[in-house]
């Protein structure tokens, strides 16, 4: 069967275009010139604007007598031009409308928070014989999506396989921060088990008091007092993302997968950090991978390996905790690439054998203690080697290493 995109929708229901005055260029401090809810400003091309760091400022900088598109997703623009809007311009950031009327930045905050809807469209893709999501936002009155993450979900497990994100290196540093989370949406249609409940603690003692056979052992495997229960890992992570909206679109559950708290704290997370840093210091844009493979095993009272699926709370076989998760790093504009494996299970007491040789020695931008196997035994491979290990790898072609 071949693979086919399925689009993942943050329905704009509020366009606008507008030409910016002609003369100086337009600068708009991102912390003291945008609205509360900031609306999703578009180029000429309806890519992304993003903010960059000049000294202490994160500052949106557009060229003058640009055409740009001011959006809202799933509310409306605070201030139109049927309401009257305030003609004070933002520094040299003044907005002029098709009919001569002004209008200040701050004054075109989005009512409400960006909403999020699903609309699912497909296009034959390949991604072997899965289905390849897009999440995004949808620009209904240019026709046109902007995609920000891909995900490559497999229907019979009800598990991702891994996502696909940009990492931009100019401008991650100057992104958006919201200590707050939203909840994660559970995705209708993709699980046939109830997702939320599957990833609580409680859950997960009693999965483990079922299929390990004992409950003193199962109180020794899930702890949360030790970090030792699995969380709701994220694959492409929102901290990778500039803008909140971005951010808050990454909470869908075919955007996690069964993650170990003392890993995703640890190594997974240190992981993260490194690959941001790498994108900073080259200030490029990385595009990044993350998945799973494999079935975490733990053995039962009687010392016999068993499968761990999250949905087996529910009798069914889905929902797959990973043996492994990896991360690949791609900087196309030297087309060089690197892959970074982390085991997924604290319980381990010798360190597994690595499914592709280990290069970590070769990559100065790991950073944290790889060898520490409560969190998260980490090891390092080439692409190629690792896609020889793992089928659904996508395949970059004919790749340099990325080294440092």
């Amino acid at each position: 069967m071949a693979g086919r995109r399925q689009f993942f929708v943050l329905s704009l229901y509020f366009v606008a275009f507008w030409n910016l005055s002609k003369g100086q260029d337009c600068a708009w401090d991102k912390d003291a010139d945008f609205p509360l809810t900031p609306p999703l400003l578009l180029d000429s091309s309806l890519k992304m604007i993003y903010p960059v760091l000049e000294g202490s400022l994160r500052m949106v900088r557009v060229a003058a007598g640009s055409t740009i598109t001011v959006a809202c997703s799933g509310t409306t623009i605070s201030c139109s031009r049927s309401r009257g809007c305030w003609r004070e311009p933002v520094l040299a950031a003044q907005l002029i409308t098709g009919d001569g009327t002004d209008n200040a930045l701050n004054e075109l905050g989005c009512v409400t928070p960006h909403l999020r809807a699903c609309r699912r469209t497909w296009v034959p893709v390949r991604c072997r014989s899965w289905y390849l999501h897009a999440v995004g936002f949808n620009i209904a009155t240019t026709g046109s999506f902007h995609e920000f993450e891909s995900i490559c979900f497999d229907h019979a497990a009800e598990t991702t396989l891994y996502t696909k994100h940009t990492l931009h290196g100019a401008n991650i540093i100057a992104k958006d921060v919201d200590p707050s989370r939203p909840p994660f949406k559970p995705d209708t249609g993709f699980f046939t088990v109830e997702v939320n409940t599957v990833y609580t603690q409680a859950s997960q003692l009693a999965l483990m008091e079922q299929l390990l056979g004992d409950s003193a052992l199962a109180n020794q495997i899930i702890n949360p007092d030790q970090e030792l229960f699995m969380s709701r890992g994220h694959l492409s992570p929102d901290a990778d993302h500039v803008l909140i909206a971005e951010q808050d679109a990454t909470y869908y559950f075919i955007n996690v997968m069964p993650q170990w708290q003392a890993f995703n704290n640890g190594n997974w997370k240190y992981l993260e950090f490194a690959g941001r840093d790498l994108a900073v210091a080259h200030g490029t844009d990385l595009t990044v991978y993350d998945g799973g493979w494999g079935v975490l095993e733990l053995d039962d009272i009687n010392g016999n390996p068993v499968q761990i699926y999250l949905g087996l709370s529910e009798g069914k076989e889905v929902v797959p905790a990973p043996a492994l998760m990896y991360k690949i790093l791609h900087e196309e504009s030297t087309n060089r690439a690197a892959a970074v494996i982390g085991i997924n299970n604290p319980h381990i007491t010798v360190a597994p054998t690595p499914i592709c040789t280990d290069i970590c020695s070769s990559l100065t931008w790991i950073d944290f203690d790889i060898t520490d196997l409560f969190r998260g035994f980490t090891y390092c491979c080439t692409v190629d080697d690792l896609r020889a290990a793992i089928p659904h790898v996508p395949d970059l072609g004919n790749v340099g290493l990325l080294d440092s």
